[in-house]
């Protein structure tokens, strides 16, 4: 038996990010007129830009045993815990995050104090657990095996050769980043906030009988909207300052679950030739993997309103991560070896 254990961390520094430019510069009620508050009040805002500000840090416990027994069973166990964090939005990978209200996912990349360090969180890639165990048994019937040894001719065929493999994969959700249900500043994002009420995460039938994840909306809430008399929107939290954009506010999304299976038989002919039958069967329990609310993903339409937790939608999920449903499928083949 092979076990290892490690420690593993990266640090990156100079990756690229897109803020945008021409952004506004200060937080201020959101009745201003943000074209005011950049600095090139004569030029538009919003066009692309690239700068090479953001990081990231990952920090993992890596574990893997590897076990070979003499009677053709063999096992390869992983499992690693980690935690990636960063600042920098991913633009190929998008994981389940939701899109906040901000400039390209960041709330105030130009407010001086502020900018996209403060937007500092778990990547979007980022899932806690990773556990994965695979192996190969090949079945004890048939010549020189424990049962049915002395099998030759056409009994050795039938009960002989044959070997089961698999591969399980066990892993959390990634993160949901949920953000205000209205701005707050002019010309600048926001974050929800936790109220302390008690998430309830988890695939559960709504009362409108669809399948949501959020199961208590009452645990989130917002700033109040920056002169606003009185107050919007009901039942937010009066703050000021860089305090008035929020926070970074994330959950984990649904997991991955998932197991593979095959069936292989050997068909022996002479010492340099064999005929091998195999059966491979992917999600062999028909297991479906929902992505995140609010993202559709795939080239599914994301349901309208469903990451934002004053909408009637918050928390349904509309798809499912692969592409169009992952339903369980078996293919043959046949594959002769010289």
């Amino acid at each position: 038996m092979s076990v290892q254990v490690g420690y593993v961390s990266t640090l990156a520094r100079h990756l690229e990010v897109f803020p945008s430019n021409n952004n506004v510069t200060s937080i201020q009620p959101s009745s201003v007129d943000a074209s005011t508050l950049v600095p090139f009040k004569d030029f538009g805002r919003g066009s692309s830009q690239a700068d090479t500000e953001g990081s990231s840090y990952y920090h993992a416990l890596q574990t893997k045993v590897e076990k070979q027994f003499k009677g053709g069973l063999s096992f390869l166990a992983t499992y690693t815990w980690s935690k990636v964090i960063t600042d920098s939005n991913d633009l190929l990978n998008g994981g389940s995050v939701g899109v906040s209200n901000g400039i390209n996912g960041y709330r105030a990349p130009d407010v001086p104090g502020f900018g996209i360090q403060a937007d500092k969180r778990l990547a979007p890639f980022d899932i806690r657990n990773v556990f994965h165990f695979s192996g190969a048994y090949e079945l004890p019937f048939g010549k020189g095996r424990h049962f049915l040894s002395q099998s030759r001719g056409l009994t050795n065929q039938i009960v002989g050769g044959w070997q089961m493999l698999w591969i399980a994969t066990l892993q959390g959700g990634q993160p949901i980043q949920l953000s205000c249900s209205s701005t707050t500043a002019a010309g600048l994002g926001c974050g929800a906030l936790f109220t302390g009420e008690p998430l309830k995460l988890g695939l559960h039938t709504d009362s409108q009988g669809k399948l949501n994840w959020f199961g208590n909306p009452a645990a989130f809430t917002q700033p109040c909207v920056l002169g606003s008399n009185p107050p919007a929107p009901t039942g937010c939290v009066a703050l000021t300052g860089n305090d008035a954009l929020g926070g970074v506010t994330q959950v984990a999304g649904p997991g991955f679950h998932r197991l593979d299976f095959s069936l292989f038989k050997d068909f022996p002919i002479k010492e340099r030739f064999r005929l091998q039958f195999r059966t491979e069967i992917f999600n062999i329990f028909n297991h479906p993997n929902f992505n995140a609310p609010g993202f559709g993903g795939n080239g599914v339409v994301a349901i309208s309103g469903a990451a934002n937790f004053t909408n009637a939608n918050f928390g349904e999920i509309g798809s499912t991560r692969d592409a169009p449903n992952d339903p369980r499928q078996i293919q043959f083949a046949l594959k002769f070896y010289y």
